[in-house]
């Protein structure tokens, strides 16, 4: 491989070396460990635990290969997330995927396994009840199970490399999922609308026309679920727009289950959100935190999605 290839191209090789060495790591560990120790069993991760578990009872030699083994996959962490935000064929859902399997990789050196939960939208008939938020954990583990665990993450983050752009990156780079779409399949100029659709609130209409009328002046095509064509389960249709669509734009006015749920889902895969509502409409604490201005009419709505607009687009409107 000549020398001046960018290290981009290695980052799957360098992950199977680490893979090949740290083989090595577990089955020394298998050997020179216990084969079962009552307090190793399955507890939840507490850092004030003064029992470590299985690496509490390592060796020296043991725990210092480890760890140079898991400051490697740190320093590799580092040059995947780059070229997975620039790979087409790959999406933040994937980043997100990817940060997963290199915690994942370096818990089981320690012989632990990582453990994740996604956020989810809490219901019940209709009555938004609130939003779960994101958890991690890791749980002791023996080393065979630390060693399964490893290669379950390892197959997942190379399965994206696999399919990765390596080449090299001549400065190339894109944003952290979160600042801008970066999905595959992503359609630039488009925005979706969530709100809520009522053919009895003729006034709905005329929210959603104005929000339409103002992405128009800067070139971009909004719609809203009724304006989508589709021969499939419409709820898939609809996440398809969340993931691909380039604007994000939702109005909470009736404070509607779905509307907060696509919300919470948008967020989930690192979306930004737009968010307005009609005053005097409550802001649940699902969403406290983020900034959702309330509108008196539609002058005073068209107005601050304008600026916005603008914000997001980097300049003034094409019409």
């Amino acid at each position: 491989m000549p020398a001046t290839v960018s290290i981009d191209l290695s980052v799957l090789q360098r992950l199977q070396s680490i893979r090949m060495e740290a083989l090595a790591y577990f089955y020394d560990a298998i050997s020179s460990l216990p084969t079962s120790m009552a307090d190793a069993h399955f507890d939840t991760y507490d850092r004030n635990l003064s029992d470590d578990g299985y690496w509490g009872k390592a060796t020296d030699e043991l725990r210092n290969s480890g760890q140079g083994l898991a400051g490697r996959l740190a320093e590799l962490a580092q040059d995947t997330a780059s070229t997975i935000r620039r790979s087409p064929l790959l999406t933040e859902v994937d980043q997100r995927e990817a940060g997963y399997a290199f915690k994942g990789m370096r818990a089981a050196l320690r012989f632990r396994t990582f453990e994740s939960a996604g956020i989810e939208v809490l219901h019940d008939e209709g009555q938004v009840l609130g939003v779960q938020p994101p958890s991690e954990s890791e749980i002791k583990a023996n080393p065979s199970d630390s060693k399964e665990a490893f290669e379950r993450w390892f197959a997942s983050l190379e399965s994206r490399l696999e399919i990765a752009d390596l080449r090299p990156s001549e400065g190339r780079d894109l944003p952290i999922a979160g600042s801008g779409p970066i999905a595959a399949g992503y359609r630039p100029d488009t925005a979706f609308i969530m709100m809520w659709i009522s053919k009895d609130k003729p006034e709905l209409e005329d929210v959603s026309d104005r929000i339409k009328e103002c992405c128009a002046k800067f070139g971009v095509t909004a719609v809203r679920a009724d304006d989508i064509e589709h021969g499939d389960v419409i709820t898939d249709r609809i996440l398809d727009e969340i993931k691909t669509a380039e604007f994000l734009i939702a109005d909470i006015t009736g404070e509607r289950p779905s509307v907060y749920y696509e919300i919470g889902y948008a967020h989930a895969i690192g979306r930004r959100v737009s968010m307005y509502r009609k005053a005097g409409t409550p802001i649940h604490f699902d969403i406290a935190a983020y900034n959702c201005p309330d509108y008196k009419n539609l002058s005073e709505l068209g107005d601050m999605l304008m600026r916005r607009l603008e914000n997001l687009t980097g300049g003034p409107p094409k019409s």
